[in-house]
């Protein structure tokens, strides 16, 4: 697993941010140039040739960037494949509105809006059929654009092209060849390789050494670590010798160094139990069941600040409630269950809808669950969200009377265990399915999706258009009460 620690280099002379400024300019250079060449058809290896002795890079350095150039080329690649992806859904999405829709106003409406999608899906096929993409723009449009109205200087554009600078690590060689970290009393620096000098036997580099802060947070009283402590795991990583990533940003005149490791992770231990959660953006669902599936608990973990409050403080609530869930699920000796939900823009819907579903949290929380959890030798499985409220609701929140996220939540932990397949209870057949034969004909998706629609239908005769009221109506629709 790898992991990325980020921190800032300290106290560069002028001569040293000279250097460091031209080898970055340099570096961007040889990356924008292997673009174009690769796009081109050149060979690698004759790039890598040419791009160390055009930029007077070492061959470690010439490889680096061309690395980086095929990467850019590779998702580049990978973005037009979704983006058609996502635009197809869409088309297919508004197509079905445009015939659900009685008002000719409203239809005349989706029309204008399907053209528009249909001229991007055009857009899009035409790429993905000549195996091209976009024009790149090295430094961001926005900025390229400001660029060409004036608004910002040649200067300005020429530092945010030229702004980073990215070394990858040699096992072989300690580490990193051209970039080393190294700690002396406590103190970690960073070694960068500079200018070439020949001597009799060999070729080698004058060294340009800076102190480097890693982020970490000691307490002010305590003194102890808050958290995780990542500069001390980057300085035991150095002792082991293996590989590491350095990357060196510019930005507002300071230098940020992001350093990547591989981080070993323990083996996860034999689950007896498994624990869902339901993700929602107020809040967690959690549910525990034993091996069989039989429920034996459940909580609702509210975070309602989730949804307002600012980026930083938000991911450290993300952060402190992960750590909350993952500890109940060691303690328990359980397995966590989480919904593999896929976040795609692949839905015709209104800014409105846009503006929330960007700034959700859904997307965080799960992928830093997964991580804690990993780090904790907790074994982690990843199950289909289809149908868990539905289900959760018109089967489990009644008979065990919970709220219909936790009943979500224990339709998740169940799933995790193998129960995919969740009977529908006779009683809801009997009262909501009229073709009894044919339904037992279909699977369990369609079975829960015909009982959904036909709970809906009675519900909106009492004014209700969502399940969460059925507990409301639940007696009286289903002739029990």
């Amino acid at each position: 697993m790898k992991t990325t620690v980020m921190g800032i280099i300290l106290e560069l002379t002028e001569t040293q941010q000279a250097y460091l400024d031209n080898l970055m300019a340099r570096y961007c250079a040889a990356v924008r140039w292997s673009f174009k060449r690769l796009l081109e058809g050149r060979g690698i290896q004759d790039i890598r040739q040419s791009v160390q002795v055009k930029f007077n890079l070492n061959s470690r350095q010439a490889n680096d960037a061309v690395y980086d150039a095929q990467s850019t080329i590779k998702s580049q690649h990978e973005l037009v494949k979704l983006h058609y992806a996502n635009t197809l859904a869409k088309v297919e999405f508004t197509q079905k509105r445009i015939a659900k829709a009685k008002s000719s106003r409203k239809k005349a409406n989706l029309q204008k809006r399907l053209e528009k999608e249909q001229r991007k899906l055009s857009y899009w096929q035409k790429h993905l059929e000549a195996k091209t993409f976009p024009a790149v723009v090295f430094g961001g449009k926005k900025l390229f654009l400001e660029r060409c109205k004036g608004n910002i200087t040649r200067k300005e554009w020429q530092e945010a092209r030229n702004n980073r600078y990215l070394s990858r690590g040699d096992k072989t060689k300690g580490g990193n060849l051209n970039t080393r970290l190294y700690e002396v009393d406590g103190q970690i620096y960073l070694d960068i390789a500079a200018e070439q000098v020949q001597t009799e036997k060999s070729v080698r580099y004058n060294r340009i050494t800076a102190p480097v802060y890693l982020a970490h947070k000691p307490s002010k009283k305590t003194g102890k670590i808050n958290g995780r402590n990542y500069r001390q795991m980057v300085v035991d990583y150095l002792k082991t010798g293996a590989a590491y990533q350095v990357e060196i940003i510019r930005k507002d005149g300071r230098y940020y160094i992001h350093v990547t490791i591989e981080e070993d992770i323990p083996v996860p231990y034999h689950a007896h139990s498994v624990v869902g959660v339901d993700s929602n953006p107020d809040g967690l669902g959690v549910a525990l069941v034993d091996y069989l599936g039989q429920y034996r608990g459940s909580q609702w973990l509210r975070q309602g600040e989730w949804t307002y409050a600012r980026s930083n403080r938000r991911d450290n609530l993300i952060g402190e409630t992960v750590k909350k869930v993952v500890a109940l699920v060691k303690e328990t000796g359980s397995a966590l269950v989480i919904e593999d939900l896929k976040f795609k823009h692949d839905k015709s819907v209104t800014a409105k809808f846009n503006r929330m579903s960007h700034g959700f949290v859904w997307s965080k929380f799960l992928a830093d669950a997964e991580r804690r959890a990993l780090r904790e030798g907790v074994p982690v499985f990843k199950v289909k969200p289809a149908f868990t409220s539905v289900i959760g609701i018109l089967k489990y929140q009644h008979q065990y009377g919970l709220s219909n996220h936790q009943a979500a939540a224990l339709v998740i932990a169940r799933r995790g265990l193998g129960h995919v397949s969740e009977r529908v209870p006779k009683l809801l057949v009997d009262r909501f399915i009229k073709a009894k034969e044919g339904f037992s004909k279909i699977n369990n998706w369609q079975q829960w999706s015909s009982i959904k629609k036909s709970v809906l239908k009675n519900l909106k005769k009492k004014g209700v258009n969502s399940l969460v009221s059925w507990q409301v109506h639940r007696k009286e629709l289903l002739g029990i009460g």
